[in-house]
């Protein structure tokens, strides 16, 4: 599924719910070496495909939630859920971090405004 524009997810999100989770890996975990950071978005079960549209909104979480591009120890696991109120994009955080098989040692929840 792709999202090209404002309108379509706007119309899409009428009927169906849009969220997104993230990973933020360590250096080295138990199948894998080298941090890297990953988004995939969803409408419903549906994984939508990485559209300019989807990357504008990827970099505004980054920037605002303050998602780092890699980790040296921790692995750190997010998701949102995204709403329209008063015509705004927002979504509703939550992440944490932790070192792989570890209970997590910092989190952090919020809302934030997605400029489109």
């Amino acid at each position: 599924m792709k999202i090209e524009n404002k309108e379509t997810l706007l119309k899409i999100m009428k009927t169906e719910d849009f969220y997104v989770e993230w990973i933020v890996t360590s250096d080295i975990g138990p199948d894998w070496i080298g941090s890297y950071r990953s988004f995939e978005f969803f409408i419903g079960q549906k994984e939508i495909e990485e559209t300019p549209f989807i990357e504008k909104i990827s970099k505004q979480m980054i920037d605002l939630i303050k998602i780092p591009e890699t980790s040296e120890d921790h692995v750190i696991y997010g998701e949102a859920g995204f709403f329209l109120e008063n015509e705004q994009l927002k979504l509703n955080y939550d992440w944490y971090a932790a070192i792989p098989y570890q209970n997590a040692d910092f989190s952090k929840a919020g809302t934030i405004t997605i400029n489109l």
